[in-house]
């Protein structure tokens, strides 16, 4: 599960940061970096304990931010380091620089509200989300701006603002786990227990192993009368923590 998470984590930062890097080939700090990420991806700390590649890639992009021509995609590099370290405090930080460093590039608020939902900010992360939502052209960052504002819904209690944000989220990326997650939540505590019943199904398949899926639904098949069901969902949950 921890090298599926790095690997998922290196892939995400290559692709944000491959925009930028084309226009500073020449980085050598930006280029270590990045080397450095891949290495973490194949565990290579694993084969040499003495080795650690993040902390390498928080080095090489830390002189990479002191140089104007490669600050911006570095401190870009710095939030997504921290985002998966679970420091998204720290992360926030380098992610608005960024944004100060390159106001154009509006699909970075996104990021930018999941740090502050993570340290509590609610107001800030729907603000961020809205602004992310209105100005971005890619279809990914549209959806994981929605599914940001439908969990901030959520936790306000405005279940039909949130299902509204999730149905937007799955228009612009039909096959987004987490809007569809979130659309069975909205559906669950909205009442209709019969389409979270069945949005939550086709999420299952997506990731059957979800521990969150699987109590919504096992909570909307009891709902819906299906106790059989329910209890089948309950026992799964029940296995997979056993297994954890």
């Amino acid at each position: 599960m921890k090298k599926h998470r790095a690997i998922v984590f290196v892939l995400l930062a290559l692709i944000l940061g491959g925009a930028f890097v084309k226009a500073n080939t020449n980085s050598e700090f930006l280029e270590n970096g990045f080397i450095a990420l891949y290495y973490h991806a194949v565990r290579l700390e694993e084969s040499f304990p003495r080795v650690n590649p993040m902390a390498l890639a928080i080095t090489e992009f830390e002189k990479a931010a002191k140089q104007s021509e490669t600050a911006g995609e570095a401190q870009l590099m710095m939030g997504l380091i921290y985002q998966y370290l679970d420091r998204p405090g720290t992360a926030l930080g380098y992610f608005l620089e960024f944004a100060q460093l390159h106001p154009e590039e509006i699909w970075v608020y996104s990021f930018i509200g999941d740090m502050y939902a993570a340290i509590g900010r609610l107001p800030e992360a729907e603000e961020s989300y809205r602004r992310a939502a209105a100005g971005s052209d890619e279809e990914t960052v549209f959806a994981q701006a929605y599914v940001g504002l439908g969990n901030a819904a959520l936790e306000r209690g405005d279940y039909a603002a949130a299902k509204e944000a999730f149905e937007k989220a799955l228009d612009s990326a039909g096959d987004y786990f987490d809007a569809r997650l979130g659309l069975g939540k909205a559906l669950f505590f909205l009442g209709d227990y019969d389409e979270s019943i069945a949005t939550l199904e086709t999420a299952q398949l997506q990731a059957p192993r979800s521990i969150a899926l699987l109590y919504y639904l096992g909570n909307s098949y009891q709902a819906a009368g299906l106790h059989e069901q329910a209890e089948h969902s309950f026992a799964r949950i029940g296995e997979l923590e056993g297994t954890n």
